[in-house]
């Protein structure tokens, strides 16, 4: 993985050679900048309340874009939109014949551009959580080795968007072409929100109007996308967050419960031992056990 120390990131001519390394910038945009693509998978990521447009497509500082490939591997246009001097970014370039030589492994057809890109995508998600582990690791002078790994589990999520995609056209395959096409990407769409904001208080209205569906329309192809209700997608967002904090954090069973949405203790104690058949504090024990 090649990590970019410089002000900014030397745009160079293309020779129409498809690179395959992964790169790394964190840095600051002052007014516009000619960014280099070279066939990558490109993720600009603004840092703190940083705002930009990059190939014409504007990121508030809520947001996260990841870009598609370009054909012509031109310089793309990066501008800071924020009213201060400049504008902090992370951009991430992935080289997508790894992501594709992957997809194939596992049967998932490698169809980078029938993802979630080009479209400004809402932070919260795990690939927000990544990309603030390299930014913080970036900051601490970490080796390279340990920028490589984050870089790869975020590519581990394109692959996973990957296959849902085609997991999602396999269980909707009764339905017309034209009706695909037109809300799978909107399913794909709320599925990123919803797991940006599980532990608000989203409502099925909420999450439906992000996709212009109706909402009895959209319960009903989420489930039939995704082969699980909103509800339940909601809740195992909540209770898979909540053990993670249970594994890693020293928060308190009552923290953690309210962090990841849960407004009453006992609702939070019921639905961790539904699922996982015991108690959270239970669960904390047992795995300070097994660790010593």
């Amino acid at each position: 993985m090649l990590v970019i120390f410089r002000d900014a990131p030397m745009p160079y001519p293309s020779t129409g050679e498809l690179s395959t390394l992964n790169t790394l910038w964190l840095g600051n945009v002052r007014r516009s900048m000619p960014i280099p693509q070279l066939g990558h998978l490109l993720l600009a990521f603004p840092m703190g309340n940083s705002s930009f447009s990059l190939a014409g497509i504007a990121v508030d500082p809520s947001q996260y874009l990841f870009l598609s490939p370009q054909a012509d591997h031109n310089p793309i246009l990066l501008t800071h939109l924020n009213e201060d001097e400049s504008s902090s970014i992370l951009i991430l370039w992935l080289g997508p014949m790894f992501i594709k030589d992957m997809a194939s492994f596992l049967g998932i057809p490698p169809d980078l551009d029938k993802l979630l890109h080009n479209l400004p995508l809402l932070q919260g998600d795990k690939v927000t959580s990544l990309v603030m582990d390299m930014a913080k690791a970036y900051h601490r002078g970490f080796v390279n080795e340990i920028l490589e790994d984050i870089c790869y589990e975020i590519i581990g999520e394109v692959i996973q968007s990957m296959r849902i995609r085609q997991q999602a056209l396999q269980k909707m395959a009764q339905h017309k072409d034209g009706t695909i096409e037109d809300v799978l990407p909107r399913l794909l769409k709320a599925r990123q929100f919803v797991e940006s904001c599980f532990s608000s208080s989203l409502k099925a209205r909420e999450v439906a109007r992000t996709t212009g569906i109706s909402e009895f329309h959209f319960i009903r192809m989420y489930k039939a996308a995704f082969g699980i209700t909103l509800r339940q997608h909601i809740i195992n967002l909540r209770l898979d967050s909540a053990r993670h904090r249970l594994e890693t954090s020293d928060e308190s069973v009552t923290e953690i419960g309210l962090r990841v949405g849960y407004g009453s203790l006992s609702s939070f104690i019921h639905a961790f031992s539904k699922r996982f058949g015991t108690s959270p504090s239970t669960y904390r024990h047992l795995i300070k056990i097994s660790r010593i």
